[in-house]
């Protein structure tokens, strides 16, 4: 927001009310942003205490592929640490924080760009609905955001969902502003901007969108299409020479951003794999994994090669990440009749509909992209990526309070007005209790996921705390990297996947390479374990039910003494 100051005294009566009022609405907004804030860290507060910060296995993941940037074996590939399928933009964020051991092994120091991302995301709703419709209506959206109980959980922990959200609404908003600034004859009206400066944040946001997941690839080559279109437009009724100027350069800086990240990321895939599509068709891309994890024989996920079907599971995810049962459907409900009004009145809300972007991408996505999505309510009756759900928040938060500013404009008493919204805040709070009743759907994902993996990472770190302090591991950590964030050692003295040559030398002779050898059933040093089994001994073996066994071992003669010593 930018800074007010005070007009001089020969200010027009109209200049000094237009301040004030000014004024007045951006304390409101610092209120609003500082109980957001206060919200965000009490909801930390409250799942640290209660240990669920790091139960997605994918967020203990995202905070040690920031750590090995910083903690790895030779400083030299620190940058080629940022791994090939996963975005860089959450990893590099959490590099501030990451360093300290005490943020890394909590957990916290995943949670702190999720939190900003959750406070900034709530801000965007509001400021997206006060443009085009009253501002009961907005804080209504950004209470129905801030306040859902599944991204409370999620901007705790290190997913990158929150931070995503963020620069998707951040995005409309500006493309919003731009159009309506595009609109006017002048732009030099007391407190405004040039439309330009508009344009320039939508480009920023797309880039951070685009760095982040892979959804915003998808968002960005729309908007990049409705922005070519829309300038055109602008150019044929504009005949000022230096508007023209200005705003093509702009556009060219937007375009530049949007195209700039998959570029980076296709150029920087294929330095480190060698495969600049590594991050789709990879071995741990969404495909190889969706591969990996279906049993011979099986029966075709929901969804899979259908684009309806996936549609419906996604639409279904959204529903249960805002209310238990009847609930959601109720929300969902509301937000389909405020978006049919949006398309009534298309004209004004228009621009709103891009909110339900995500629910394309993801029914493609699903349907032709391996990417399932398990709900408990339907077959195959399980969790997985539920949390997907909850990139149509926006979609209930906008569209539900437009329904209901809708149905408040046809009452014309304002007794009725007050029935009316309050009505519909009696609706959203029993959905959000429902919620907290069966448990977030959410925490529940990653409570029901946890359970093995847990378990076996606090045997793993219980066993590493007892090792001195240098010694050297070789194990994959693509598994169970959470067992070294719990012991607190540093993954600079664990030989892995990402450390080359270390780890090929490594995996053909392990006895000479590490003290300790970590295998887990079919991972590579359980081959390499296997065929080495005469130079190594075994200490002992972790098996938890739902999970691989693993086995710790030891070389059977010390490394640094020689296996045929010089006869006597």
């Amino acid at each position: 927001m930018s800074r007010l100051s005070r007009p001089s005294s020969p200010a027009s009566a109209a200049e000094r009310l237009a301040w004030e009022r000014r004024y007045a609405q951006q304390r409101k907004d610092a209120l609003l942003t500082l109980i957001l804030g206060g919200i965000s860290i009490a909801a930390l507060l409250w799942y640290y205490a209660h240990q669920q910060i790091l139960l997605y296995g994918d967020a203990v993941a995202h905070i040690n592929i920031a750590r090995r940037v910083l903690d790895n074996r030779s400083w030299l590939s620190s940058f080629f640490q940022l791994g090939t399928v996963w975005l860089p933009l959450p990893h590099i964020l959490m590099l501030p924080f990451v360093w300290n051991k005490v943020l890394w092994m909590s957990g916290i120091a995943g949670a702190v760009a999720s939190m900003a991302a959750y406070v900034l995301g709530a801000l965007g709703i509001f400021r997206l609905v006060s443009a085009r419709a009253p501002r009961s209506a907005a804080y209504l959206a950004c209470g129905i955001y801030a306040l859902n109980p599944n991204l409370l959980y999620m901007q705790t922990t290190a997913m990158n969902e929150p931070l995503y959200l963020a620069f998707f609404i951040w995005a409309i908003v500006y493309f919003d502003e731009w159009l309506r600034g595009t609109s006017k004859q002048r732009d030099d009206e007391p407190g405004s901007r040039p439309p330009e400066r508009a344009l320039e944040g939508c480009g920023i946001a797309l880039a951070g969108g685009a760095a982040t997941r892979y959804d915003g690839w998808f968002f960005g080559a729309i908007m990049g299409v409705l922005v070519l279109g829309a300038f055109v437009r602008w150019w044929r009724k504009t005949p000022d020479a230096g508007r023209r100027r200005a705003m093509a350069k702009s556009l060219a800086e937007f375009l530049l951003l949007n195209a700039l990240v998959p570029v980076f990321w296709l150029a920087y895939n294929h330095r480190v794999s060698g495969r600049a599509m590594d991050w789709a068709n990879g071995p741990y891309s969404a495909k190889a994994i969706a591969e990996r994890t279906t049993a011979r024989g099986a029966a075709p996920y929901p969804g899979k090669d259908h684009f309806v079907t996936a549609g419906l599971y996604f639409v279904k995810a959204a529903k249960l990440n805002v209310g238990a049962g009847h609930w959601g459907d109720l929300l969902f409900a509301l937000a389909a009749a405020g978006t049919a009004i949006a398309i009534w009145r298309f004209g004004r809300y228009w621009i709103w509909l891009l909110l339900w972007i995500p629910l394309l991408f993801y029914a493609l996505s699903i349907a032709y992209g391996s990417v399932p999505i398990f709900i408990p309510t339907w077959w195959p009756f399980s969790y997985y990526n539920v949390r997907y759900g909850l990139e149509l928040l926006p979609v209930f938060a906008v569209f539900t309070a437009l329904s209901v500013a809708f149905l408040a404009e046809l009452a014309s008493r304002p007794r009725k007005q007050a029935v009316v919204w309050s009505v519909l805040a009696l609706i959203v709070a029993a959905s959000y209790l429902s919620c907290y009743a069966n448990v977030p759907i959410t925490l529940k994902e990653a409570q029901v996921n946890a359970r093995g993996r847990t378990i076996l990472e606090e045997a793993l770190a219980r066993f590493l705390v007892g090792l001195p302090p240098a010694t050297t591991l070789l194990m994959y950590q693509g598994e169970y990297v959470g067992a070294l964030q719990q012991a607190g050692i540093p993954l600079r003295h664990a030989i892995s996947e990402v450390n080359h040559p270390d780890w090929e030398w490594a995996l053909l002779d392990p006895a000479r390479q590490a003290d300790i050898i970590i295998a887990c059933k079919g991972d590579p040093v359980w081959m390499s374990a296997k065929e080495h089994h005469e130079e190594l001994t075994e200490l002992f073996a972790i098996t938890v039910p739902g999970q691989t066994k693993c086995v710790i071992y030891r070389p059977t003669q010390p490394r640094g003494e020689s296996k045929n010593p010089p006869k006597q």
